[in-house]
């Protein structure tokens, strides 16, 4: 009987052994699959289609912009082309901002472009070519920068988000201005971007850095973007120590190389980041002396250089909120970018002060943002159709079709009006650089505010101001010599005065840059109708103040044309220089005459004597 039952034990147990080791043989197996599949799924994920094809796209859109759109803003010149036509050829207008005694400017930003102008011009003898030489390459550095976060985009949110930013930002109005803009807000929009891309692919490392690197030697007020990554990487993941490392590391990267630029050139001791913080939160008058804004201005330009896409961007927050709390397709990291763009507006609204470029830092962004709200309409719809009309599912992709149809019409619009309206000025300038008389006294009135920079000028000839309706204070020409950069001018001021030394005569001016809308005053005559100066180009110009809104705005066919009034953008030329250039022609004719009839007798008298 024991016998039995022990045969009968073993014979159970040693079926259970081989079923338990049959089961775990399979769960093995099992496991193997679902992890090779887990892992060909993450590596399909990580490969992002047609990257080349969409480098290639993006760069010959910031190329073309590079190419045909004008400076918008004269903080862009006197800032930041001046300084670096100083240093790559000793001539050059200073703002205030780079006067030792102040120093709310760093010349390392500048100087890198500087750089590359001189080596550029050792191979190109021709300014005009280097200067779009460097708005090419900042465009490139653009394209890169959008081109990491629209991979980043469609590896963490898949392609119908990423084909929607990619398309929202390829056609923004805002984008083609900013894109090739030498300005910090722009490099501050290209490091915030690039450190967002990384962020979304899990380099901690890489995203403080670039943090780091748009708030030192950009726009120090772009480190509150930073806060969401600085939330995931500290608060999120409590990797306190981890970040504290990465900080130090990228603080140390970006402010060594700065502080030296900037000890050589201004001979002291500089930190200009701090210094333009202090000055525009603990000036009594800040950046308030140069024009305040009603908060309506910050939404009549994120309409130009957004339009309907702005709209979507502004409830992106609120639609995500609502739409997560029905669905679980999109994680709760879609926060952390929607977030900058919120945060950054809670500021700039609320700042008196406000310019356009304020903005440049958050407008990948925005286009991000407005991507998220298409995901949630299309999704939403599809589902609807779905529920409803079962047959026409797909038909919900037309809501979003029909949107980017009206995007990127009133986007060409857009761009179109910039390029048709004003470029008047840049195409004046290119006239100028072709001027004949070497040291020619270049001047402009009321159109200081339009002046593309020095690269458009000759050498040897010089720019000068004359007196005009402004109050302001004007920038003045750096001191001659090496200590350009580090002597103190004590005729500039902080406080936006006026400074009249800056201004010459008018009858010392050979030639003058000017607009006639038809009107005139004292300080401001129509020059072009005075005696004594002759129109030698002129070109169309926008006359704002007698053009509708809606035509000015957005150049549409048959609309604007009739709506648009132009002003004409006038390269005025001296004259006696004029009656001067015709005697000393009718001159070189007569010599050339006298010249050919010698060599006529010459040769007579050479047969005769044969």
């Amino acid at each position: 009987m024991a016998d039995e039952l022990e045969k009968r034990w073993n014979k159970s147990y040693g079926s259970s052994k081989m079923k338990y080791e049959n089961d775990r043989k399979l769960l093995h197996s099992l496991q193997q699959k679902q992890s090779i599949k887990a892992a060909e799924k993450k590596a399909e994920d990580s490969l992002v289609p047609y990257t080349e094809w969409i480098f290639s796209i993006l760069t010959a859109a910031r190329i073309y912009a590079a190419l045909t759109s004008h400076i918008t803003d004269c903080d862009e010149t006197y800032n930041f082309w001046e300084p670096s036509h100083f240093l790559a050829f000793r001539s050059g207008f200073q703002t205030w901002e780079y006067n030792p005694k102040f120093a709310l400017r760093s010349y390392f930003y500048v100087g890198a472009h500087a750089a590359i102008a001189k080596i550029a011009s050792l191979l190109i003898d021709h300014k005009v070519f280097v200067f779009y030489l460097i708005r090419m390459m900042l465009g490139m550095f653009c394209a890169i920068s959008e081109d990491q976060f629209y991979s980043a985009i469609y590896r963490k949110f898949g392609s119908f988000v990423a084909n929607c930013w990619l398309i929202t930002s390829l056609f923004a109005p805002g984008m083609f201005i900013s894109s090739t803009s030498f300005l910090p807000s722009s490099f501050a929009m290209y490091s915030m971007t690039l450190a967002y891309a990384a962020w979304l692919d899990g380099c901690h490392q890489a995203s403080v850095l670039w943090v780091a690197a748009a708030s030192i030697i950009g726009w120090p007020f772009a480190a509150v973007l930073g806060i969401p990554i600085f939330w995931d990487i500290v608060i999120k993941n409590g990797q306190l120590k981890k970040f504290i490392e990465y900080f130090f590391i990228a603080f140390v990267y970006t402010i060594s190389p700065l502080i030296l630029v900037d000890l050589m050139l201004y001979k002291r001791m500089v930190i200009a980041p701090l210094n333009i913080v202090l000055y525009n939160v603990l000036n009594i008058h800040g950046s308030t002396l140069y024009g305040t804004e009603p908060l309506s201005f910050y939404i009549y330009n994120g309409f130009l250089n957004f339009n309907i896409a702005f709209c979507l961007a502004l409830i992106a927050l609120p639609c995500f909120v609502v739409y997560k709390y029905f669905n679980n397709d999109l994680k709760w990291k879609v926060c952390y970018l929607l977030m900058p763009m919120y945060i950054w507006f809670a500021i700039m609204f609320s700042a008196p002060h406000k310019e356009e470029r304020f903005l440049y830092p958050v407008y990948p962004l925005i286009s991000f943002s407005a991507s998220i709200v298409l995901y949630i309409i299309w999704k939403s719809t599809s589902a609807c159709f779905a529920y409803f009309y079962k047959h026409m599912k797909e038909a919900s992709i037309l809501n979003i079709t029909g949107f980017f149809i009206m995007y990127i019409a009133l986007s060409c619009c857009r761009i179109s009006a910039l390029e048709t309206y004003y470029r008047a000025p840049m195409h004046i300038f290119k006239d100028v650089y072709n001027i004949p008389e070497a040291e020619a006294t270049v001047c402009i009135g009321k159109e200081w505010h339009r002046f593309p920079s020095s690269f458009f000028i000759p050498t040897g000839a010089t720019v000068r101001f004359v007196k005009s309706e402004f109050k302001g204070q004007l920038p003045q020409r750096y001191y001659p010599g090496t200590n350009g950069t580090s002597g103190i001018n004590p005729d500039q001021n902080d406080e936006n005065r006026e400074e009249p030394s800056v201004y010459i005569s008018i009858k010392e001016c050979d030639y003058l840059v000017d607009v006639d809308y038809g009107t005139e005053t004292k300080l401001e005559p129509r020059y072009n109708t005075r005696s004594g100066w002759t129109s030698i180009k002129s070109y169309p110009f926008l006359n704002s103040a007698k053009s509708k809104t809606i035509a000015r705005a957005f150049n549409i066919p048959g609309y604007s044309r009739k709506n648009i009034k132009y002003g004409t953008y006038h390269l005025l030329k001296r004259s006696r220089l004029i009656k001067h250039q015709e005697e000393e022609r009718d001159r070189i004719k007569e010599l050339q005459k006298e010249r050919e009839e010698k060599i006529m007798q010459d040769k007579l008298h050479g047969n005769d004597e044969l």
